[in-house]
């Protein structure tokens, strides 16, 4: 019952522990993660809205039963632009994108920030669809050998294209107008 007793006290304490120094280390790269995530969202925006210069993001709880479940956040920008970061599915799940729509309602850029797919069109894709609009994005032919990687990509950003409808001051930007 002794030993039975001190081993009980020796593993309890192992996993204190393990457990402090766990916690230690979340709380030491906790906030270098999080900045390394926030330098890449930036480097983002720039990618998708290259003369955007103020992005603030938006309270995604004020639009959220208004706007398509791909989008995961949103970024206004000072000229009246948006940068919307997707999350679709292609050929494989987590599929992450970001889209920037100016404020004429069109294309300003599109990348993959993340993805589990192999076949690599999807980080070259976003540049077909600069220019596009809500009306002729679907001009934009899918990539033959990646569609259902190349579709999934093109059906949200006609989701961005959308939500830019959806949030336009007057409803008309974004028509082709």
């Amino acid at each position: 019952m002794k030993n039975y007793i001190k081993t009980v006290v020796a593993l309890s304490l192992i996993c204190a522990v393990i457990a402090v120094l766990l916690a230690v280390g979340n709380a030491v790269t906790a906030p270098i993660i999080k900045e390394k995530e926030n330098e890449a969202v930036n480097q983002s925006l720039k990618v998708v809205m290259p003369e955007g210069e103020d992005f603030k993001q938006l309270d995604f709880a004020d639009f959220d039963a208004l706007l398509p479940a791909s989008i995961t956040e949103i970024y206004k920008e000072v000229s009246g632009g948006y940068v919307f970061k997707l999350s679709t599915a292609g050929y494989a799940s987590n599929f992450i994108i970001m889209c920037g729509v100016g404020n004429d309602g069109k294309v300003t850029g599109a990348t993959c920030i993340s993805s589990a797919e192999t076949l690599g069109y999807e980080h070259t894709y976003g540049e077909k669809l600069v220019g596009t609009d809500i009306t002729t994005i679907n001009s934009v032919d899918t990539m033959s050998g990646a569609t259902k990687t190349t579709g999934a990509y093109k059906d949200a950003i006609k989701n961005a294209l959308e939500a830019f409808r959806m949030l336009s001051s007057d409803g008309a930007e974004g028509e082709g107008a």
